[in-house]
């Protein structure tokens, strides 16, 4: 294998992992983005059940203050059946109100008795979320974390592939180097092995001449097919 086909190889072979790192890269920020999505939405969920929870107390203190004014009406128009000089008709209205809100009063003590509960299930079911979100929040933070350190691993070997390319590129020919980089923008292998007399990238079968003068290494050889340059390991 000649000189020029190895350095090659290696460039290759550099800028193959540079994409999968590259590729790695993409992948995990959509992980952390993932994971940022799913803290705001557990945050969310619990700011809601305390917003339901404050909704149910302040029906609860409507429904109070309803039965409230309910009693002050009551003691209005008895006091009124009690004390003023009225018609029997007015008097059968007075007592009529009375029944229909002492009814109404009735049936909201007992929607009030069951309000209380659930605002009580509410607020043991609040304090479990409250702590299961703790241990939620936690766990999505230390896999943003873990992101953060593989994304930081990778930016580093990225780094140092880009440091080991320049090396490499230096001590190779422009003329080599343009070959290469008008091929890369087809391939993402534009280095081939011959393999059974066939191009491995296209997979097309070579003529023998094509293989005689990629055997005898003497200079570059491209694939008669697509262009790839070629090599017997």
């Amino acid at each position: 294998m000649s000189n020029e086909i190895a350095q090659l190889l290696e460039l290759q072979s550099i800028d193959q992992r540079l994409t999968e790192a590259s590729e790695r890269i993409k992948r995990l920020q959509r992980d952390r983005a993932r994971f940022e999505e799913k803290v705001v939405a557990a945050n969310q969920a619990f700011a809601q059940k305390k917003e339901d929870l404050k909704q149910l107390e302040h029906d609860s203190l409507m429904k109070n203050l309803k039965v409230d004014e309910l009693d002050a009406n009551i003691r209005v128009y008895q006091h009124r059946l009690d004390t003023a000089i009225i018609s029997f008709k007015e008097m059968e209205d007075l007592r009529a109100k009375i029944i229909s809100e002492k009814k109404r009063i009735g049936e909201m003590e007992d929607d009030a008795l069951q309000t209380m509960d659930t605002i009580g299930q509410e607020k043991e079911a609040l304090v479990a979320a409250e702590e299961a979100l703790g241990e939620r929040q936690a766990e999505l933070q230390t896999s943003i974390t873990e992101t953060d350190d593989h994304l930081r691993q990778v930016d580093e070997s990225i780094a140092e592939l880009h440091t080991q390319r320049t090396t490499l590129t230096e001590s190779m020919t422009d003329f080599l180097i343009k070959q290469y980089k008008s091929l890369r923008k087809k391939f993402s292998d534009p280095i081939a092995v011959i393999s059974h007399t066939t191009c491995s990238g296209c997979k097309l079968k070579l003529s023998g001449s094509t293989i005689e003068r990629a055997r005898g290494s003497l200079g570059l050889v491209a694939c008669e097919h697509c262009s790839r340059i070629l090599y017997i390991e």
